[in-house]
């Protein structure tokens, strides 16, 4: 008698069980909800501008080496200063390899600037800004070139009015528009250190050269 009154008991939970199943599926493996999408979206944006300081970082890491190799060139010229100027293979080897240096400093300094400087335009449409909201529409009220635009008074309407759909969007653009700066700085970044490798080489020749032009000239 214990076992059948219990019974349906034991249906009704294994019901609930597949119920809650049933539901995480759907949750899982459907469509999100506005909210989520916008949670996702923001969590997403923080991860692309985490890289965005992240590039900047390493660029400016970059530069404090090129500047320690620089300080070695410097002393390398100023204490081989005779040698340079020695007529002969030595005199114009050295000339040649500083020549080199130089150029590459240059060409890899304007990497670093390439890396650092600011992409704030980078994807923005060349049209007016939205006034009328609009289903699924970017009303583009969140990115700060787009804001400085508004009067206040119409930032603050449009803000009133304002669908989670279309802060979806907008952030959903912000995310591409942000992509694509990192890509362009990253790319600056993998030339900038390719070019701290060639400046350590032609430092690293530019060394024994001069020290044997002073020995033989």
């Amino acid at each position: 008698m214990t076992a059948l009154a219990d019974a349906p008991s034991m249906i009704s939970k294994e019901a609930r069980r597949r119920e809650r199943d049933s539901r995480r599926f759907d949750a899982e493996s459907g469509r999100m909800t506005p909210e989520l999408r916008y949670r996702a979206l923001l969590s997403i944006l923080r991860i692309e501008t985490d890289f965005l300081d992240l590039a900047d970082k390493k660029a400016r890491f970059a530069l404090v080496i090129m500047s320690a190799l620089n300080a070695v060139a410097i002393v390398v010229v100023v204490r081989g200063g005779a040698a340079f100027a020695a007529p002969g293979a030595w005199g114009i080897a050295l000339s040649a390899e500083l020549a080199l240096y130089g150029t590459a400093t240059l060409y890899y300094i304007w990497q670093a600037i390439e890396s650092l400087r600011p992409r704030g335009k980078v994807g923005r449409s060349p049209q007016g800004l939205p006034v009328d909201i609009a289903p699924g529409a970017s009303m583009r009220v969140v990115f700060h070139v787009d804001i400085a635009q508004r009067e206040r008074s119409e930032f603050r309407a449009i803000w009133d009015h304002l669908r989670l759909d279309n802060l979806n969007t907008e952030l959903a653009d912000q995310i591409h528009m942000v992509s694509r700066i990192n890509v362009a700085k990253f790319d600056a970044l993998g030339r900038l250190y390719v070019g701290v490798g060639v400046m350590t080489g032609l430092l690293t020749l530019l060394l024994p050269t001069a020290g044997a032009a002073q020995a033989f000239a």
